[in-house]
């Protein structure tokens, strides 16, 4: 310890006089204490509360508790500056939301049906073996691009192909179910122009001497150009023709099968509302399995001038399928038919029949100008012993306009 000592005084002596008194001054200073920092007893600073002698809980229950969170928040933005901001910041956020969706909708990938049938709007792919058959028969379809085949074509097409001198172009099963958007197919596919069905304004007379019918078309300046159409006869059971309307019905599967068994059973024509009903597409064909190119289909624009003409200058019978309810009893009463009443209708009278969309029935406008009202039993809630009401209490529009067109021709 002596020896560390020494040579500390060495060290010292061995600096400058300007060291020396820095070191001097260094040793004088007191070493600082931690305690020095925290106030003594008695000389530290009261609270408020102690000051007045209150307890600390209650004295911020008096000062704080009436100022409201709302209140405060009002206060401190008496002029709604800071809310305006806020607003302005929220709505140039979604904006920027809506930017950037708007821009990535410009770069989604659009799936292959849509790219092929984009190539050219005015053609229509249609596919399955029956459908594409009936389409080449059919005089409407104005014009045929080509027929696409995986494998063989069958012989009555190709027989038909070369009749009419159709280029005829092989193609993988991916590329024909790209066309049909993965429809059956049986690999063959029609490339051709879409049906234009004939826009009519009415129905006109009636022949059942020559079985002929008129349709008033409406051209282009509103006159009413005739066309006699001949319809089908039966000995003892139809006289007269049979028509459906068929009113805003969505889907083109009931479409189809509607058309099917309507030329199956044989009723003469389908008149379709041009508003909200599903176009004739490759879907419908299918479906139909080719009637819908067999049988004559129009277009009407105005349901309600169409239901009133073809009663006044025709003499057609409008019946209406419907399901009873109470709001319906003020103009359906005492036009309700049962479905065996419908039995020779046609022996006696021309007759359209109306079915409407799959949910709503047909509208209410079209029910007040109908003649004869019709409904299908219901027979089945008897046997479902398991639910405490009938889970189906309706049929498909495309089977209840089979059954009640099989009536209507029935004679018995």
């Amino acid at each position: 310890m002596t020896f560390l000592t020494n040579a500390v005084f060495k060290r010292y002596l061995a600096v400058g006089p300007s060291a020396q008194q820095a070191f001097k001054t260094r040793a004088k200073k007191k070493p600082s204490s931690f305690d020095k920092f925290f106030p003594q007893q008695g000389n530290a600073r009261k609270k408020q509360w102690e000051v007045l002698n209150e307890d600390k809980e209650s004295w911020f229950k008096r000062k704080y508790a009436h100022v409201h969170a709302r209140e405060r928040g009002q206060a401190s933005d008496p002029y709604g500056k800071k809310e305006a901001h806020v607003d302005k910041l929220r709505e140039i956020k979604n904006q920027a939301k809506l930017g950037q969706k708007k821009h990535k909708s410009k770069f989604q990938n659009s799936s292959m049906v849509q790219k092929l049938m984009n190539d050219n709007p005015i053609l229509e792919y249609v596919y399955g073996t029956n459908s594409v058959y009936a389409a080449l028969l059919n005089p409407a379809r104005t014009s045929h691009s080509r027929v696409l085949y995986h494998g063989t074509i069958p012989g009555k097409i190709m027989q038909k192909v070369d009749e009419l001198g159709i280029t005829t172009e092989p193609a993988d099963k991916h590329r024909l179910n790209l066309l049909t958007n993965y429809g059956v197919h049986n690999n063959i596919v029609l490339e051709t122009k879409p049906l234009q069905p004939m826009e009519i304004a009415y129905l006109g007379d009636v022949d059942a001497a020559s079985a002929a019918l008129t349709v008033h078309e409406l051209g282009f300046s509103n006159e009413n150009i005739m066309h006699e159409i001949p319809y089908s006869t039966k000995a003892d059971c139809k006289r007269f023709p049979l028509g459906l309307y068929l009113d805003e019905i969505t889907d083109p599967h009931n479409i189809g099968a509607i058309i099917r068994s309507a030329y199956f059973l044989g009723a003469d024509f389908v008149v379709m509302s041009r508003k909200n009903c599903s176009p004739l597409t490759a879907v419908a064909s299918k479906t139909s399995s080719g009637a819908l190119e067999l049988l004559p289909i129009f277009y009407v624009d105005k349901p309600l001038e169409f239901f009133t003409k073809s009663q006044e200058m025709g003499g057609w019978t409008f019946i209406t399928s419907h399901l009873a309810d109470a709001t319906a009893e003020k103009y359906t009463t005492g036009k309700t038919l049962g479905v065996r009443d419908l039995c020779g209708m046609c022996t006696e009278l021309p007759i359209v029949l109306v079915v409407g969309n799959e949910s709503q029935g047909v509208r209410t406008n079209l029910k007040m100008r109908s003649d004869f009202f019709v409904e299908i039993p219901f027979a089945g809630s008897e046997t479902n012993v398991r639910a405490p009401e009938p889970l189906v209490d309706s049929l498909n529009v495309s089977v209840a306009t089979a059954l009640l067109i099989d009536n209507i021709l029935s004679c018995k």
